[in-house]
């Protein structure tokens, strides 16, 4: 049976306009290959599998599920998550050993140096995974007795992953921008962009997009989003969807 293969990287437009720098081994193989390793680890099993870039971990992922994928869109976007590992299992089996390993599907490190491993399943099959739980708090106290950073353990649903549906669908559109400037250095965009909301306070995409020449407003584009990404602007995007009318500010001035 072909692969149900969604990529959330594909273009947000045609083309940036600007030529990507090659790297020592082509995106396109790698990712193929990410892609026929999990698909083999997949096996006969029936849920989608997504090919991410995320910018917070500056790596590739395959996820393996739409509600994996959901918390992956969810994450990018929270500006209290400093970074983020969707892979980490080898990681955690070296720790907590296999049981646990399991059913981690992300390890968080917020803004404030905390760790949360976080379990992503549906509201259905909070109980299935119940005897590995409950040896979290054991872990816990083992971890921080041999010095280990001391990681909470969280359950993440359908419920508060789509709690607000319009930030989950405006941040798949806007990560493949992010993507797409994987290879650029954006310094001197975000600098200019950073610039021109400390004149205006706040400002539009349309105002951003116009800061371009030659092609590359969708770097000026993914500046800002890096921006907001990491709590430096504030924005509409939970209320709103987005269009070159989105509104962004300076903390506490909006939008």
């Amino acid at each position: 049976m072909a692969a149900n293969n969604k990529a959330s990287d594909a273009p947000a437009r045609n083309a940036l306009g600007v030529s990507a720098r090659p790297s020592a081994v082509r995106l396109g193989t790698r990712r193929r290959s990410e892609f026929a390793n999990a698909l083999g680890a997949r096996g006969h099993a029936r849920s989608s599998l997504w090919v991410v870039y995320s910018p917070k971990a500056r790596a590739d992922f395959v996820l393996r599920g739409d509600l994996q994928f959901g918390h992956f869109l969810l994450a990018e976007s929270d500006p209290t998550v400093e970074s983020a590992d969707y892979a980490p299992r080898t990681r955690i089996e070296a720790i907590a050993g296999q049981a646990v390993a399991a059913i981690v599907d992300a390890e968080i490190r917020l803004v404030g140096g905390r760790i949360v491993w976080r379990e992503i399943t549906s509201s259905d099959a909070v109980a299935s995974h119940a005897a590995a739980r409950a040896t979290l708090p054991v872990l816990a106290q083992i971890t921080g007795s041999d010095a280990h950073e001391v990681a909470t353990h969280e359950v993440w649903t359908e419920k508060e992953i789509y709690a607000c549906p319009q930030r989950i669908l405006n941040w798949l559109r806007i990560l493949p921008w992010l993507a797409q400037a994987r290879e650029w250095p954006l310094h001197s965009h975000a600098k200019q962009v950073a610039a021109l909301l400390k004149r205006r306070t706040c400002i539009t995409l349309g105002d951003v997009l116009a800061l371009g020449e030659h092609g590359e407003d969708a770097l000026y584009a993914a500046a800002l989003f890096q921006g907001v990404q990491h709590g430096r602007y504030a924005s509409d995007l939970e209320v709103r969807p987005l269009d070159v009318a989105s509104r962004f500010c300076l903390p506490g001035h909006g939008p």
